[in-house]
């Protein structure tokens, strides 16, 4: 059999997260019903992560066995046709036998947005955090260096999490100001349920001045979720990519 790589993009706004789930209505689901479809057989498709309820993505991957004989170059168009259209393959490709969409992946990237205008912008509903609040960007720059390289993550865990451990390791993060938009930008080898989105509800009080910038270094010391912020919505976070 072929293994075959597909890099897919979604709205999760109407999804209950990514991994399948009974009787919800879940972007692995929907996928492995459409790859199905096309390629007439059961397949069992891997994919590089989970994202929960409402998170997007523009760059998520997922691989499956198949002897199909459709092109591999029409196979998107071909899958896209038994899909809803809060989901879209937009890539497909030949991998190794032994390629994993999520054991063979070294980084992933994820990128939070929020909108900081005065008003609301109806045609960002459910894209983006809507913040309209002043905000020092230099400090939230500052504290985030204290989350660089290899942690405890325990403080910016989600409730009813299942890990061998909090230990992780963020090799980047960036925050970029364009216009009335801040890009949080992570990337790491795996993050813990909700990190991301803790990380930018805590931040996001340093930079309203409720803390100082060494706040974000006081939360992740302690290891305890209550001294971290609040978490922010799902819908401002994107898987972006996957680096192989």
């Amino acid at each position: 059999m072929k293994n075959i790589l597909l890099k897919v993009t979604y709205d999760g706004t109407n999804f209950f997260g990514f991994q399948s789930q009974p009787d919800k209505r879940t972007v692995e689901g929907v996928l492995s019903q459409g790859i199905r479809d096309t390629v007439k057989e059961d397949t069992k498709i891997f994919y590089a992560g989970r994202t929960d309820r409402g998170v997007h993505a523009l760059g998520q991957y997922a691989n499956f066995k198949s002897d199909t004989t459709i092109d591999i170059g029409n196979l998107p168009k071909v899958i896209n046709f038994h899909l809803p259209k809060d989901v879209s393959v937009i890539e497909a490709k030949f991998v190794e036998d032994d390629f994993h969409a999520r054991f063979s992946a070294k980084k992933k990237k994820y990128r939070y947005i929020v909108h900081r205008s005065r008003y609301r912008n109806a045609l960002l509903y459910n894209r983006v955090y809507e913040y309209p609040f002043d905000l020092n960007v230099d400090a939230m720059r500052k504290s985030m260096v204290h989350l660089l390289g290899e942690h405890d993550y325990n403080s910016f865990m989600g409730r009813n999490a299942i890990v061998k451990d909090t230990i992780r390791s963020i090799d980047s993060i960036e925050i970029i100001e364009k216009d009335d938009f801040l890009y949080f930008d992570f990337v790491g080898k795996s993050f813990l349920k909700n990190m991301i989105r803790i990380i930018v509800g805590t931040v996001l009080e340093i930079g309203e001045g409720k803390y100082s910038e060494l706040h974000m270094k006081e939360v992740l010391d302690m290891r305890n979720r209550k001294a971290a912020g609040p978490t922010a919505p799902s819908c401002g976070l994107y898987l972006l990519d996957v680096k192989y």
